[in-house]
């Protein structure tokens, strides 16, 4: 059997997360804790938690790394999720750069938007940058991190390229209405750049369906679950030398979920820029 080049796990929506008043963890953090020790038995290269890590406060956070750092020992790869910032209802006084600081001290990553050339391939992380309730907890993009995501993708002339993002574009995967600002302009940037598969979270909704992997304009987007519950699942990813195979682990049952293997072959050599 042909040996993948990569294999690694993507998986959202932990909520890591400590009681205020008696600063016991929440009731689901044994099934986190389960998920993430079935994760690394399976030997991945790598982690990427797709934000909603924690719950956005310091007590969160801490115990958050201690238990990934028990449960975890491979690398790991963080983006922001809405969560991060929800110190906006206990924080006196709050400020996003205030919530950007907390999630990189502790991750100890140096941006919150980042690329990583693994195996000779593009990973590009992405976060969203605020968090109001007018917002109604959708991604929210600068300027600035749109301009990286367009530079990234157009130096890196391999396809596939693998990207991540907490909040889905808006009428890609399941429950995805009004859930990312800058849905147009992401679609124009990707719409120049086919051969992207972009990993999202939010939603909470199970990946055994059938919306939760679809294709427009050349990307693939590609919905997350929620390993705080009922269903805790994650997506397992392999890649190949020609295509990209993804997975379903249920972190219930400890087993992968049938009918729901995709395979993803590369794409042609990328075109010039439209």
């Amino acid at each position: 059997m042909q040996t993948p080049l990569i294999r690694f796990a993507v998986l959202s929506d932990l909520h890591f997360m400590v009681w205020k008043e008696t600063h016991a963890p929440v009731e689901w953090v044994p099934t986190l804790e389960h998920a993430l020790e079935d994760l690394t038995g399976l030997g991945p290269d790598f982690l990427v938690i797709n934000g909603d890590l924690t719950n956005g406060k310091e007590r969160d956070y801490e115990l958050a790394m201690r238990i990934i750092r028990r449960t975890c020992p491979l690398p790991v790869m963080y983006t922001m999720g809405n969560h991060e910032y929800y110190g906006y209802y206990e924080d006196e006084p709050f400020s996003f750069e205030g919530a950007r600081e907390r999630f990189l001290r502790h991750t100890g990553q140096d941006a919150i938007y980042y690329s990583r050339d693994i195996a000779g391939f593009s990973f590009l992380f992405l976060s969203t940058e605020r968090y109001t309730p007018d917002l109604k907890d959708a991604g929210w993009l600068s300027n600035e991190q749109l301009a990286w995501l367009d530079r990234e993708l157009g130096r890196t002339e391999r396809r596939p390229v693998y990207a991540f993002f907490h909040q889905p574009l808006n009428g890609t995967v399941a429950n995805s209405a009004e859930t990312c600002c800058q849905s147009d302009e992401l679609r124009q940037i990707l719409r120049k750049y086919p051969g992207v598969l972009w990993f999202t979270g939010h939603t909470h909704c199970r990946m055994d369906r059938s919306d939760q992997l679809v294709e427009q304009d050349g990307t693939w987007f590609i919905g997350g679950g929620c390993v705080c519950g009922d269903t805790p699942q994650s997506r397992w990813v392999e890649v190949y030398p020609d295509r990209t195979v993804l997975r379903i682990r249920d972190h219930m049952q400890d087993n992968w979920v049938s009918g729901f293997d995709a395979v993803i072959p590369f794409p042609s050599p990328l075109p010039s820029p439209r």
